[in-house]
């Protein structure tokens, strides 16, 4: 139920029977009405099953295309599963963003710099770190919480109200750009738990959103994992 994003009605039941004598099957259709009665029995018609048959088709060609990409792999993607339950690691570099904060933090919206980040997420959940420096993570790259609100102390980040949608047959290229919106585009509304920054987080982004300085690594609080770690 957590993959269904849409709202299903429905329209058409199957019953199927078995004979004793020799396990030989009967399907037998029944049309539903707006109650959910069944309705209108008979046998499945060809055009019926034709059309199951493509639906199913359809579905699995979805789940299996889920992150395909076509090409070499874009430079930031540290690691890669396809598939319908598929998964990527990727990281991005310290960089300017426009970031959004509710009123009651008292933090004006504007854009900023943000620290190096690594990646994790599949269809439905995201998880960020924080890194030390620009260049690719090892496996035995230190990782750093995410100063952000919003970000639980294992790395998983809440994004209250937004209805996350990744398409069953979205591409990497699409998938990365997603959640980066879905995370940057969202409101920063609370902080959970504590030890992100050396700091006070409130006025750590109320300074960077008024003076546009490079944002001070040097004052991130480390985890005690490694980039290893999350590819485990």
């Amino acid at each position: 139920m957590d993959k269904i994003t849409d709202l299903y009605v429905p329209f058409k039941a199957l019953m199927v029977y078995r004979a004793e004598s020799d396990n030989s099957y009967y399907i037998e259709s029944h049309d539903l009405d707006a109650k959910g009665m069944a309705l209108n029995a008979h046998p499945l018609s060809l055009k019926e099953s034709q059309s199951l048959a493509s639906a199913l088709d359809s579905a699995q060609v979805k789940g299996e295309s889920f992150l395909h990409h076509r090409g070499l792999l874009p430079s930031c993607v540290l690691h890669l599963r396809t598939g319908k339950d598929g998964s990527a690691v990727w990281h991005t570099p310290m960089m300017k963003k426009e970031l959004h904060f509710i009123k009651g933090l008292h933090i004006s919206d504007g854009i900023a710099y943000v620290p190096p980040m690594l990646w994790k997420a599949d269809r439905k959940q995201l998880s960020v770190w924080a890194l030390a420096d620009n260049k690719r993570p090892k496996e035995k790259t230190a990782l750093y919480h995410a100063p952000f609100f919003n970000v639980y102390e294992n790395a998983s980040v809440c994004f209250g109200n937004v209805k996350i949608e990744i398409p069953a047959d979205c591409s990497l290229s699409t998938f990365l750009k997603m959640w980066e919106h879905y995370f940057f585009d969202s409101t920063f509304s609370h902080l959970i738990g504590g030890g992100a920054f050396k700091g006070d987080l409130d006025r750590l982004w109320k300074e960077q959103t008024a003076t546009g300085q490079k944002f001070p690594v040097g004052e991130m609080n480390s985890t005690a994992k490694t980039l290893m770690d999350v590819l485990k």
